[in-house]
């Protein structure tokens, strides 16, 4: 007897990739200057060892700049992946959203707090801004009609 199957449906899905490095400009000047300087103070203050290790904790938390982030905006959850992590949400936990000129903050609070910029989320855009900003409009209109 065969199983009555059921066509999945399908999942409006937008991906984007962003690496702000690539831009070049100013922000890459500013950011190998500010490598080199650190490492070259750190050496001969410190000594090799301290600059080494302070230049490892300089680049782990300036890695959104020069590794690659990508965006996976499902109708159910957010994703984002990184080269050491993937975090994922869910829309229901997203209460709130403002744009800025380089993304798109999404936010667990419907009221600005203290703690949003800690639990937040930070969306950097490309060439799809507006494509991004109109699905995210839709995803937390659709939570504002749950609660």
């Amino acid at each position: 007897m065969p199983e009555d199957k059921i066509a999945p449906m399908t999942e409006r899905e937008i991906r984007w990739q962003v690496l702000p490095i690539k831009k070049g400009g100013k922000k890459l000047v500013i950011f190998i200057v500010a490598i080199l300087g650190t490492g070259l103070l750190l050496y001969i203050f410190a000594g090799l060892y301290w600059a080494l290790f302070g230049l490892l904790l300089l680049l782990g938390s300036l890695s959104a700049f020069y590794t690659p982030t990508k965006y996976i905006l499902t109708e159910k959850e957010i994703t984002i992946k990184r080269p050491l992590y993937t975090l994922k949400r869910p829309w229901s936990e997203i209460k709130r959203y403002e744009v800025d000129k380089n993304g798109i903050f999404l936010s667990p609070f419907r009221k600005p707090r203290r703690l949003e910029n800690f639990r937040g989320i930070y969306l950097m855009v490309g060439e799809n801004r507006d494509e991004v900003i109109s699905f995210i409009k839709e995803r937390i209109n659709e939570n504002k009609g749950e609660a």
